[in-house]
């Protein structure tokens, strides 16, 4: 992977679209970390320690990289004990798209079921112009819910999902940022611009163990929704395994 930084990084963050780069990497490896080392000191065979453990410190991880940095602000959504960052403008948006790094980010799902209303907002509002719009009932009272606590965002905010492949015994795999659209209700995505961040960086100095096509799959456990929508459903659903918006 190149370690040039692209001009619609550089359009996004200017000058320092290099750290904010390596900053992602750092905070997602550390966050990755954590979640390995849940998972060995409970000394299960399932995989909730490392997936409960994943989904809080992804965020919590790019918090703590990027609170000291100019124009951060956190947006904390209704029903979401999680807190997402804003900077320059720009909301980022963690998502695990893969366990294994054979799957190819255009086949990227932000959810293994049905998209949270959050998630969906999130898209519509600060996303690429998209051309999916089917709304329910319930998705409409849920949205009535969601709206103040992004109101506080002003309308030029645009979104930057995330999106990582990792295991907890491979570690973290893969890395994409950049601009997508959300197709349909189960967090299909239609990416408008995507790239790969290098996971060995000259900030880091870091390289993961693991050689592509060696990661090992795993399906233990039910995979949780990203914990942003307060509806039961949703939240019965967080057993345990990683975690998806």
């Amino acid at each position: 992977m190149s370690f040039e930084t692209s001009s619609w990084a550089v359009g996004r963050f200017g000058d320092r679209a290099d750290f904010v780069r390596q900053q992602l990497v750092t905070s997602l490896l550390e966050a990755m970390g954590n979640a390995q080392d849940a998972q060995r000191w409970s000394r299960s065979d399932k995989r909730f320690p490392y997936g409960q453990t994943m989904m809080t410190r992804r965020y919590e991880a790019l918090v703590e990289g990027f609170r000291n940095e100019p124009g951060f602000q956190m947006v904390k959504p209704y029903g979401s004990p999680h807190h997402l960052v804003v900077l320059d403008g720009n909301l980022l948006l963690p998502f695990r798209y893969g366990e294994d790094d054979t799957t190819p980010i255009t086949e990227a799902r932000v959810t293994d079921g049905r998209i949270s209303a959050l998630a969906r907002e999130l898209f519509t509002r600060y996303g690429p112009a998209a051309s999916y719009r089917q709304l329910t009932l319930e998705d409409e009272a849920e949205l009535a819910e969601v709206r103040p606590t992004l109101a506080g965002l002003p309308d030029d905010t645009r979104l930057v999902p995330v999106a990582y492949a990792g295991n907890a015994q491979a570690g973290l795999l893969r890395l994409y940022w950049g601009e997508a659209e959300l197709i349909d209700e189960f967090g299909r995505l239609r990416w408008h611009h995507y790239e790969p961040i290098p996971l060995l960086t000259a900030h880091t100095a870091t390289l993961l163990p693991a050689q592509p096509g060696t990661a090992t799959r795993f399906d233990h456990g039910a995979v949780p929704d990203l914990g942003l929508s307060p509806r039961e459903s949703q939240r019965t659903a967080v057993a345990g395994g990683d975690e998806r918006p």
